[in-house]
């Protein structure tokens, strides 16, 4: 069995949001797996390869970071991820939002059946940035655990420490409605030498660099803070955060 199962829609996503927790789980023989629903072909190249082989690129620094991060079971889907504007040399498409909820709802269903985890994480129902994707990750993965049949111990968000107060953005979440919706941490995981690890796997995400750059300028404390909203079951309100050991 799965102790816990992470169901993103990007490359890189993965180690933002809680890769130290990975790394100190394989440490203590807790096995983890992940599904990513894109390959991230929607990114910036930074001129590291032409943007058609992005996809194939991401795939592979994302292989190279869940490898840093100790992650043996991995599952990487080729669903068409969110291409907000021109800019890209690439035509908008609406990414995830776009696919049919009979076509990838089941395709999770079925992992979630076969994994049978103990925990599972993924983006809160704002998609912490009100990122189409991420909506929609939470959306069709909230769908597939009730279809799954299976009963997880936990459900956890990622979840960071103050509201979201980033500008609009083309065919985003509102900005007032992404900070009405958001949700407080209740676990916090504190990282030690784990952050090492989580550093080299950060490292992996080249053609990505800029947003490595910009996490660590706007969201440094999440280096080595890792942050989670337990959603089921329902803890009461007013317990205030724990500090755990890992989720």
């Amino acid at each position: 069995m799965t102790d816990l199962l992470l169901i993103v829609p990007h490359p890189d996503d993965e180690v933002f949001g809680c890769g130290g927790t990975f790394v100190r789980m394989a440490a203590h023989g807790k096995k983890v797996a992940t599904l990513t629903l894109t390959r991230g072909g929607a990114g910036r190249t930074l001129g590291l390869c032409p943007q058609l082989e992005l996809p194939e690129v991401r795939e592979k620094e994302l292989r190279g970071s869940l490898a840093a991060l100790n992650v043996e079971e991995v599952h990487i889907w080729d669903y068409p991820d969110y291409v907000p504007d021109g800019d890209r040399g690439m035509e908008h498409r609406d990414g995830l939002q776009a696919i049919s909820e009979g076509d990838i709802v089941p395709r999770i269903a079925d992992l979630i059946q076969a994994l049978k985890p103990k925990a599972l994480l993924t983006f809160a129902p704002n998609g912490s940035n009100g990122h189409p994707d991420h909506v929609y990750t939470h959306i069709f993965t909230k769908k597939a655990l009730e279809l799954s049949g299976h009963k997880v111990s936990k459900l956890y968000y990622f979840a960071s420490e103050k509201p979201y107060a980033g500008e609009a953005r083309a065919g985003f979440m509102e900005p007032e409605a992404i900070a009405q919706m958001h949700l407080y941490p209740t676990h916090f995981v504190h990282l030690g030498t784990e952050i090492e690890a989580k550093l080299k796997a950060m490292g992996h995400h080249k053609t990505q660099a800029l947003s490595v750059l910009s996490f660590m300028q706007f969201a440094p404390r999440r280096l080595h803070v890792e942050s989670f909203h337990q959603a089921f079951p329902a803890l009461p309100k007013g317990d205030g955060a724990q500090t755990v050991m890992w989720l």
